[in-house]
């Protein structure tokens, strides 16, 4: 019933481990399907030879050439036509009822509201260092993240949604692809349009352990005033929202007819911040709810954010 889409690149240290756990899945409720984006090492040996051994449960799809992760994932999305999806990295570990619960929890909300509403859970994880030891029993606590904070104004400004750890179903990846090009990474753009149109729904067990290993593409960050302060401090006018300005704009030019007035009218308005002063920027974002977690944050948020037109290197905030 579930598709695991697998996207890797240079995975070779980890991907065996991943694979396992993939196939102890219990009630064996998926299938993977999974795409390489070139790799230079042996990450395509290990993947044939799973095919090879599992042809039943692992395909290995014949797109050639560098798309990135988004365009990876994108493609993989193309070729499915699962009831439900699941994102996977090449170096985590699932915990063997991860999807088991996943899937009860989807089922549980389809009856409730329909198998036309696109509807995301996604669960916590486990922050493990490179050899799967324990760093912290939560990546919500560990990262200062609350996974109640999925509104869509609140998602607009900060992901909770974390890929691998999130179930998608056949509605919700109908509305969502193909994923746009100004979509910040594939788990925020599905987050988006799942609170846009549907239901976002948390599972308070950590079901994946997430490993550390100084290579991650997104990574784990501890959150507290120390790390905060010292982002703050070093990175006072740097960080620029331009992305997420740009993603909510083919949001809103996709489903702007779909939203309700007020999601429709707090959308466009944080798509055009550009074009708003200094003060007016900061009060329709409070007005609105477009926060991130945590004080500090939103410190940073209201006083080091660059929200200048694009073209312009000045600091503009």
């Amino acid at each position: 019933m579930i598709q695991v889409l697998l996207a890797t690149y240079n995975g070779e240290a980890f991907l065996a481990e991943q694979l396992d756990s993939l196939l102890a899945q219990k009630g064996g409720v998926c299938t993977v399907l999974a795409r390489d984006d070139g790799s230079t090492d042996t990450t395509l040996d290990i993947l044939q030879r799973y095919a090879q051994s599992f042809p039943s449960q692992i395909v290995l799809g014949e797109k050639q050439g560098r798309l990135g992760a988004i365009g990876s994932f994108d493609w993989l999305l193309s070729q499915s036509s699962a009831p439900y999806i699941a994102f996977c990295d090449q170096d985590d570990v699932w915990e063997p009822d991860k999807l088991h619960i996943l899937l009860e929890r989807m089922q549980a909300l389809e009856a409730r509201l329909g198998k036309d509403t696109p509807i995301l859970v996604h669960s916590d994880l486990a922050v493990v260092n490179r050899n799967l030891q324990r760093i912290h029993p939560s990546f919500w606590t560990y990262s200062g993240l609350d996974a109640r904070r999925h509104g869509l104004a609140q998602l607009l400004i900060s992901n909770t949604v974390t890929g691998c750890a999130m179930l998608a179903n056949r509605a919700l990846v109908e509305r969502a692809t193909p994923i746009p090009q100004e979509a910040v990474m594939h788990d925020h753009w599905f987050a988006l349009v799942a609170a846009a149109l549907g239901h976002v729904e948390p599972v308070y067990e950590s079901l994946v352990a997430y490993r550390q290993h100084g290579r991650n593409a997104v990574g784990a960050q501890a959150y507290g005033w120390r790390t905060m302060l010292g982002k703050l401090i070093s990175g006072c006018g740097h960080t620029d929202i331009s992305k997420l300005r740009h993603q909510a704009e083919v949001l809103y030019r996709r489903y702007g007819d779909y939203l309700e007035p007020d999601h429709a009218g707090f959308v466009a308005g944080f798509s055009k911040l550009q074009d708003k002063s200094w003060l007016a920027r900061r009060f329709f974002m409070l007005r609105h709810g477009i926060l991130r977690p945590g004080v500090v944050r939103n410190l940073g948020l209201f006083f080091c954010v660059r929200l200048a037109r694009e073209g312009q290197q000045k600091r503009d905030i």
